[in-house]
């Protein structure tokens, strides 16, 4: 039947005409319509395709070409799909720009929940055995690679500084320089980073693993807050792991920088009079108020990426690296801010 070059369609056209016109696997190549009187709803839908790849041939009953073009109309007037619809550039540029601004007001919902939320750290309902258990992975067992981090970049820190200033007698400042730099910035920088990939990166694949599994939706289903259930366990445990972590590093460091010290003929007494005449208190106290706030980001940041994860296979792979990307960019961004403000006070 669609073989033929002219297929003359019967006078009565319903579903079971078309679709056994149909089940021939293509449309007729030219299909005459002059004995067609009668046509249900597939029937007119069947003739309006044909109308529209212009394949009809031979004069339509007159009631039923009417019946067509109110067809045809009603169809045309049906919108386009969201997809389908062309749009100028300022149109796509003011739904890109809408979407980005849609995505940060969640973000900032999701912190100012994470603030609200803590508050429950001191009823009896908060899982401080969760928070245990995070603490010890993020932490306690972050100390190894903290420790041999924190002693290879004193070490290098002070075979690099002591190479120029020897060109100028002052090697005896090593000692001054690598303290200054380990417990102002680099020990709570080095160890943010690290905790980013480490554990930022953990959070954001635990709750993308929940999120795939369905698991979030059924604490949500009984009316049990994901964030207060599962974010603030974590970001407790990041924000008090950090300080510790950050204190391992600097003095992993400082360990190494005296043991170039030692290399390059100071004592050991003079090397502490060094870091005793150059490092102060603020020094200490702006790296642990640094410390807390880069725990509490880089810890916020992996679960909210772990909470919006999708549902799709590659889904927790995508949360993790955006976790640890967004976080490290976090960390740059708050040691820029707090260099200005400590600059301000003097620090």
């Amino acid at each position: 039947m669609a073989g033929e070059a002219v297929v003359a369609l019967p006078e009565t056209l319903d579903r079971n005409v078309v679709g056994a016109v149909c089940a021939q696997g293509r449309l007729p190549a030219r299909a005459d319509v002059s004995a067609v009187r009668h046509a249900d709803g597939a029937g007119l839908a069947f003739l309006w395709l044909l109308r529209r790849r212009g394949v009809l041939s031979g004069a339509l009953d007159g009631a039923l070409a009417k019946r067509l073009d109110a067809f045809e109309a009603a169809q045309a007037a049906v919108p386009a799909p969201a997809g389908e619809a062309a749009e100028g550039a300022v149109t796509r540029l003011g739904r890109e720009v809408c979407a980005r601004f849609g995505r940060w007001g969640e973000a900032l919902a999701y912190l100012g929940e994470t603030l609200c939320a803590l508050p429950h750290l001191f009823s009896g309902r908060f899982r401080w055995g969760d928070c245990r258990l995070t603490f010890v992975r993020c932490g306690v067992q972050a100390v190894p690679v903290m420790l041999l981090i924190g002693f290879l970049l004193g070490l290098i820190l002070a075979f690099q500084s002591a190479i120029p200033l020897k060109l100028f007698g002052g090697e005896g400042f090593v000692g001054g320089l690598v303290g200054i730099a380990l417990i102002r910035e680099l020990g709570v920088l080095v160890g943010a980073i690290l905790m980013a990939g480490r554990s930022g990166s953990a959070f954001a694949a635990e709750l993308g693993a929940m999120r795939v599994n369905e698991e979030i939706d059924a604490l949500e289903t009984m009316g049990l807050r994901p964030v207060r259930f599962l974010v603030l366990p974590r970001v407790v445990a990041g924000t008090l792991a950090l300080p510790l972590l950050s204190l391992f590093v600097s003095f992993a460091g400082l360990v190494g920088g005296g043991l170039v010290m030692g290399v390059l003929g100071f004592s050991e007494s003079y090397y502490i009079r060094q870091l005793q005449t150059f490092v102060h208190l603020n020094d200490i106290l702006g790296s642990f108020c640094k410390a807390f706030v880069f725990g509490f980001a880089v810890s916020a940041v992996g679960c909210w990426f772990g909470l919006k994860a999708g549902r799709d296979a590659g889904a927790v792979g995508t949360a993790t690296t955006a976790a640890v990307v967004t976080g490290i960019v976090t960390i740059a961004v708050l040691e820029g801010i707090f260099s200005v403000v400590f600059y301000a006070m003097g620090w």
